[in-house]
């Protein structure tokens, strides 16, 4: 039995992740110099909002597709996991933003395929923006996000003091980044609105158990502020889960392992009414 098995069969899972992630945030100061991640970051042109790929009063949730080759929820989702290739394909077909895990441990991620992805996307001039996915602690890593060319980042409610979230919501602010701020109970809800939070990912997955909860959307989204940016997350894959998010009034859907298992992502998406009708032709044809 794997380390995270044992973990998530005791509900630990969370705690190990942060002992990890301390861990190894103290090894990447030792080696990457803040002073030359604040140059690195300045070379990349300014970041894309968030706010200008969702529009205010969506028809239907847009496409956010999630890129990772492993979790430890699912094992290993795409052998041949390509960021780049798959990360082009998906912008061309219409995806509203891609969110880029950068875990090395538990996802197989790394930095610098975040910055893979958006010099790709640059070099066809495919606006859309990137997302850093991690298990964001520290205001260092909202730099390290900036300095690898991230547009945002995705943070979690679930492991951050109030203190914490006011140091990386500062140090996105300084950075130029939008902020996703994932949220599963209304007291997160409440501590990230006085924080100033503007936009939330419900995340119907529990941490601590991986197991999904499919009533969570309807109970949080009532007590969300009227004028958030609102995604939703956590296992969906299917058309009726699509329909009720649109229900809800959700602004995107974050597509994660269905959408990497996939043999052909842009068909998969196709298939739950996600991509603009323009792909949908091209795809027929």
């Amino acid at each position: 039995m794997s380390v995270w098995e044992r973990a998530r069969r005791r509900g630990r899972f969370l705690e190990l992740i942060l002992e990890d992630k301390r861990a190894e945030l103290a090894r990447r100061r030792r080696v990457l110099d803040e002073g030359v991640l604040r140059l690195q970051a300045r070379m990349w042109p300014a970041p894309i909002s968030l706010r200008a790929v969702f529009p205010d009063r969506p028809a239907s949730p847009r496409p956010v597709a999630a890129l990772m080759r492993a979790a430890p929820f699912e094992g290993l989702l795409r052998p041949g996991y390509d960021p780049v290739g798959l990360a082009l394909a998906l912008a061309a077909g219409g995806v509203a933003a891609l969110a880029v895990m950068t875990d090395a441990r538990y996802y197989q991620g790394r930095l610098e395929h975040l910055a893979a992805v958006k010099q790709a996307l640059l070099r066809r001039r495919l606006d859309l923006p990137v997302i850093r996915h991690d298990f964001f602690l520290d205001p260092f890593q909202v730099l390290e996000a900036r300095a690898f060319g991230a547009d945002a980042i995705w943070i979690s409610l679930t492991m951050l003091s109030p203190s914490g979230l006011q140091a990386l919501l500062e140090a996105a602010s300084e950075c130029g980044l939008s902020v996703l701020a994932e949220v599963r109970t209304e007291e997160e809800v409440e501590r990230a609105q006085t924080a100033g939070v503007e936009a939330f990912i419900v995340q119907r997955r529990d941490w601590r158990t991986f197991t999904v909860d499919p009533t969570l959307p309807a109970r949080l989204r009532p007590v969300l502020p009227e004028s958030a940016l609102v995604l939703l997350a956590g296992g969906i894959r299917s058309p009726q889960e699509v329909t009720e998010a649109a229900a809800l009034g959700f602004h995107g859907v974050i597509l994660e392992e269905p959408l990497l298992r996939a043999a052909d992502p842009l068909a998969w998406l196709a298939g739950l009414g996600l991509l603009p009708e323009a792909s949908r032709r091209r795809e027929a044809g």
